[in-house]
């Protein structure tokens, strides 16, 4: 019987690798652990940051390999540059990013709407809500306002605690919240815009990030002139003022 030479073997190994690597032209950490990505990879389908990931990708004709994390590891890992880029971030207005990273300004992805969940009997605007006593935000959000927030880990039992009074109101993406307001036990929630943010990715400083910016520039250019980024996150529609 004629043995393998190892030699060979590990040589094959070590040329398949490198293809392999060299096969995709960047890496890319996508920040979101939700519960609903969780379950949707588990059942083999994606979630819409990795369907944008992709689009993008057919777009300019490349590939990108694909990296999902809890969000604040996400932050960490492309700003210690294991990855190219991470998606998504909200830039409010001149805030710096967070440190090691910094904004694709030219593109973004949409507009983030906040949106001031309140009771109807003691409603909260954009001008009243820092008169909140008690006011929540989604977990990693509360650096957005100049006023006490608390942050939450469960938007859904804030609403409750909003329907309640428990809190005087919940201040999250209204894509989040919207949905759920269908529930008759939220008839007694007022909905207020508190302020539309652009989502944007993020890119490590000390790297050479000029390949990857054209990437996003004229990936997210082309997914918006076509319609498809709005086909698969509807970030481009206005704000409507309508009450459950």
């Amino acid at each position: 019987m004629v043995r393998p030479n190892m030699s060979v073997l590990l040589l094959v190994v070590g040329l398949f690798a490198a293809f392999s690597a060299q096969a995709q032209d960047r890496i890319a950490s996508v920040g979101d652990s939700s519960p609903e990505t969780v379950e949707l990879a588990a059942a083999g389908a994606t979630s819409k940051l990795v369907e944008i990931v992709r689009a993008l990708d057919k777009a300019t004709h490349t590939s990108t390999k694909i990296v999902l994390h809890p969000f604040a590891r996400s932050i960490k890992e492309t700003a210690a540059g294991h990855a190219d880029f991470h998606i998504p971030l909200i830039q409010n207005g001149d805030s710096p990013a967070p440190a090691g990273l910094a904004f694709v300004t030219e593109v973004d992805f949409g507009q983030a709407q906040f949106v001031i969940y309140s009771r109807k009997l003691a409603p909260l605007s954009a001008k009243t809500v820092a008169e909140g006593k008690n006011i929540e935000t989604e977990a990693g959000h509360g650096s957005l306002f100049p006023f006490p927030v608390n942050e939450t880990t469960c938007v859904p039992c804030s609403l409750d605690k909003v329907i309640h009074g428990r809190i005087d109101a919940l201040i999250v993406s209204s894509e989040i919240v919207d949905p759920l307001l269908d529930n008759a036990n939220y008839k007694g929630i007022h909905r207020a815009l508190y302020k539309s943010y652009p989502i944007r990715a993020l890119v490590p400083v000390n790297a050479d990030s000029a390949a990857t910016r054209h990437y996003l520039i004229e990936g997210v250019k082309h997914l918006k002139k076509s319609g498809e980024l709005w086909k698969i996150i509807p970030s481009n529609i206005p704000y409507s003022d309508w009450q459950p």
